[in-house]
C-alpha cells in the first residue's frame, strides 16, 4: 500500500487528502463533537445568516399563504414577491444585503486561511464595507490583543485567498483596534482613455468654487478622486478665531 499511495513519512499524516479544503483552526483545546459542530455547522450558518433569514422569510410568507388559502393564494403571494424585485429600491436593498453577506463571508474565510485566527478562534471582523472603482474598502475591528500590523504582515496571503491583486492595510488614527483594508482587484486607470480635469468645463458652464474647497488633481490607485487643499485646516481655524 505504501508504494501505491507514496512513502510514509514519520510524523506526518498519510493517506488521501480531505475532499473539502479547510484552513487549520488554531484551537488549543482537544477536538470534541461540540467544537466540530461549531466549526463546521454553526459558524458557517452564522456567516450565511442573512441569506438564510431571507430564505426563511420567503418560505414563511408563501407557506402562510398556502395555509390560509391553499395553493392559489400561495402562488399569488409568490408572484407578488417576485414583482417586488422590479422595484428599483427593493432590488438595490436586496443586492446590497447579499453583497455585504458575501464580503463578510469571504473575508472571514480569507483571514482563517491567512493565519489571522487567534488562539480562541477570533478573526478581524468587518464593521463597514463599500465598493470602490478598484475593489472594496473594509473597516475591520481587530480581535483583542491584535494590531493592524498583524493584518498588514499577512496581506499577501489575504490577497491570495481573496483572489485580489493586492491588499493594503492602514491603522485607524483614532482607535488602534480598527483598521482600513483596501482590497485592490483591478487597475481603475485601465478603463480610461484620456483623463480630463473635472473642473475643466467650469468656464463654459459658468460655475465657480471657493478657495477653501479642495481641488481635484487626479485619480488615486483606488480609482477615487484625489484632492489638494490650498489652505489647511489650521489656517481655517486661525481665521475663524480672528473673526471671533
Amino acid at each position: 500500500m505504501s508504494g501505491l499511495f507514496g512513502p510514509q513519512v514519520p510524523g506526518r499524516p498519510s493517506g488521501l487528502p480531505p475532499a473539502l479544503e479547510t484552513p487549520v483552526v488554531p484551537i488549543r483545546a482537544q477536538s470534541t463533537p461540540g467544537s466540530r459542530l461549531t466549526v463546521y455547522l454553526l459558524r458557517p450558518a452564522w456567516l450565511a445568516r442573512r441569506e438564510l433569514a431571507l430564505a426563511v422569510a420567503v418560505v414563511g410568507v408563501v407557506g402562510g399563504g398556502w395555509l390560509l388559502g391553499g395553493w392559489p393564494l400561495a402562488v399569488m403571494v409568490a408572484v407578488t414577491l417576485a414583482c417586488l424585485l422590479a422595484v428599483p429600491g427593493v432590488r438595490r436593498w436586496l443586492a446590497g444585503v447579499l453583497w455585504w453577506a458575501r464580503v463578510v463571508r469571504r473575508w472571514d474565510t480569507a483571514c482563517r486561511f491567512a493565519g489571522l485566527a487567534t488562539h480562541n478562534d477570533r478573526v478581524p471582523r468587518v464593521m463597514g464595507a463599500r465598493r470602490t472603482p478598484a475593489g472594496e474598502r473594509l473597516r475591520v475591528r481587530l480581535a483583542k490583543g491584535g494590531a493592524a500590523v498583524d493584518v498588514a504582515d499577512r496581506a499577501p496571503w489575504l490577497a491570495s485567498s481573496l483572489e485580489a491583486s493586492r491588499v493594503e492595510v492602514e491603522a485607524d488614527e483614532v482607535n488602534a483596534r480598527y483598521a482600513e483594508v483596501e482590497i485592490i482587484r483591478r487597475d481603475p486607470l485601465d478603463g480610461f482613455g484620456v483623463l480630463t480635469w473635472p473642473w475643466a468645463p467650469a468656464a463654459q458652464e459658468g460655475w465657480v468654487a471657493s478657495v477653501w474647497d479642495p481641488i481635484p488633481v487626479g485619480l488615486g490607485e483606488a480609482g477615487e478622486m484625489v484632492t489638494v487643499g490650498l489652505l489647511s485646516n489650521a489656517s481655517t481655524e486661525i481665521e475663524r478665531g480672528s473673526e471671533r
